[in-house]
């Protein structure tokens, strides 16, 4: 027996009967399920056309309020949670933030949220997210003090972003001072010293001095426990700077003990400067 050219596919690939039997049966349902959507149509379906129709009529006649429509505005701020806050209080946070439950979410940006509370001496950084369908998150990073500077017997303390903290003169006294020559470099001073203190925080307390040296075009650190001088450069500050400085101490101690300056400007050196007459001959 062979089969007919109808029993072939349309690469040419003959089929068999079962095969055959499938299709016309995967046929006939398909048929069945179109003639039964069309009577369902024919029955009930006219009225879900109807709905449509009017409604996409009222959308037309109404387009111009539809524009300018909003779902954000049926969404008001319920809850607003701020992590991260010790010395601020929420109502603190809230008033800077310049948000209040009841508020539309619509009027809530969290980039302005984020600029306002910036401006804030006591913050140092602040992440804030919105969450559907009505809730704020604000995590802070309260500032803290890394300099501080001394003038006319008056001591004021700056924090890692270099703005004035409101804090004790007896604070001031444990933090490094800055040369009130360099006040108006603060901010790099204050971001220097806190790299250093996230580095490498034995170090940092160390610092007696610091100021920006215009000539050398870097920070000049005076430490408590030697008599020279340490020049960072203006950036590219890392802990691998710091391991340099200790094992320099470590390793020569009495090219240390001599020295007027050890320049830490060049990376993957130090140079070690400026010895002292009465060591030069041992």
């Amino acid at each position: 027996m062979y089969l007919s050219e109808s029993k072939t596919t349309f690469l040419g690939r003959r089929i068999g009967y079962n095969e055959e039997k499938r299709k016309k049966a995967r046929a006939q349902k398909v048929k069945r399920g179109v003639g039964g959507t069309f009577r369902w149509f024919k029955r009930r379906g006219w009225i879900l056309f109807l709905v449509i129709a009017i409604a996409g009529a009222a959308a037309w006649t109404h387009r111009f309020y539809l524009q300018r429509f909003n779902p954000m505005e049926l969404r008001h701020l319920q809850y607003i949670d701020i992590e991260g806050n010790r010395m601020l209080s929420w109502e603190d946070v809230v008033q800077n933030a310049q948000v209040e439950p009841g508020m539309l979410m619509s009027e809530v940006n969290a980039d302005s949220v984020q600029a306002s509370l910036l401006q804030m001496p006591l913050i140092h950084s602040v992440a804030v997210k919105k969450y559907f369908p009505s809730s704020l998150e604000i995590k802070l990073k309260e500032a803290s003090p890394v300099v501080s500077v001394f003038n006319g017997g008056k001591a004021t303390v700056y924090s890692e972003r270099g703005m004035v903290l409101p804090l004790s003169m007896t604070t001031a006294f444990h933090l490094p001072v800055a040369d009130v020559e360099s006040i108006d470099k603060i901010k790099p001073i204050s971001l220097f010293l806190y790299a250093m203190r996230s580095g490498d925080r034995k170090l940092y307390d160390k610092v007696s001095q610091v100021s920006w040296s215009e000539e050398d075009r870097a920070f000049e650190v005076f430490f408590r426990d030697v008599g020279h001088r340490v020049l960072f450069p203006e950036t590219g500050w890392g802990e691998e700077m710091y391991s340099l400085y200790e094992s320099v101490r470590a390793g020569f101690p009495q090219d240390i003990r001599c020295a007027g300056e050890v320049d830490l400007r060049y990376a993957g050196f130090a140079y070690v400067r400026n010895f002292d007459k009465r060591c030069l001959n041992g």
